[in-house]
């Protein structure tokens, strides 16, 4: 395997992108996210650069997405192993209208999707352009849809107790009395 080939595994481009949109949506930027992480702008910029010899960790791009609110590099790793990531929300003052929001918001998307869909065929064809606008909002209605049906379910179902034993090497028994339950 040549060198190239493997840098990019290492880092790939659709990474590097996300933790530059990470940036980017701080308020300060790049120097914003020197300041988070302890280090100079030249640093972070030498860790994105293309064909470069140093990687971004990704202890720094977890640090960078918490300090903005945004979830860009969680998103970008689900996309890429083919699943969705679906943000918990903190359950202390969340409502029925909390949880009928990311319903409707999901049927929002939805409806976008029809309206590009019928834009999108009229003549034919779907072009790259077009493929990629389907997928960011396809991965955006998956994305609202597990909020409502997660939350829905930490709110409303009962928490699952689990059983110690079940976890105990082969021939050992655990002491019924001394299993614990899971709590919301």
């Amino acid at each position: 395997m040549n060198e190239h080939h493997w840098k990019v595994e290492r880092q790939p481009a659709w990474l590097v992108a996300a933790i530059k949109k990470t940036i980017t949506d701080l308020p300060g930027g790049y120097a914003e996210a020197a300041g988070w992480l302890g280090v100079t702008e030249d640093a972070l910029f030498n860790r994105l650069r293309t064909g470069g010899d140093q990687i971004f960790p990704l202890g720094w791009a977890m640090v960078l997405q918490q300090a903005g609110g945004a979830h860009h590099v969680a998103d970008a790793v689900a996309r890429h192993s083919g699943g969705v990531f679906v943000p918990l929300v903190e359950l202390d003052g969340v409502d029925n209208a909390d949880i009928n929001d990311r319903l409707l918001e999901t049927m929002e998307w939805i409806g976008r999707h029809s309206q590009m869909i019928r834009g999108f065929i009229a003549d034919g064809v779907i072009d790259d352009r077009e493929k990629q606008e389907i997928n960011e909002n396809s991965y955006q209605v998956m994305a609202k849809w597990q909020e409502h049906i997660t939350l829905l379910y930490r709110v409303f179902c009962s928490p699952e107790k689990s059983d110690a034993r079940e976890c105990a090497a082969p021939g050992a028994v655990a002491d019924k009395s001394l299993c614990m339950e899971k709590s919301a």
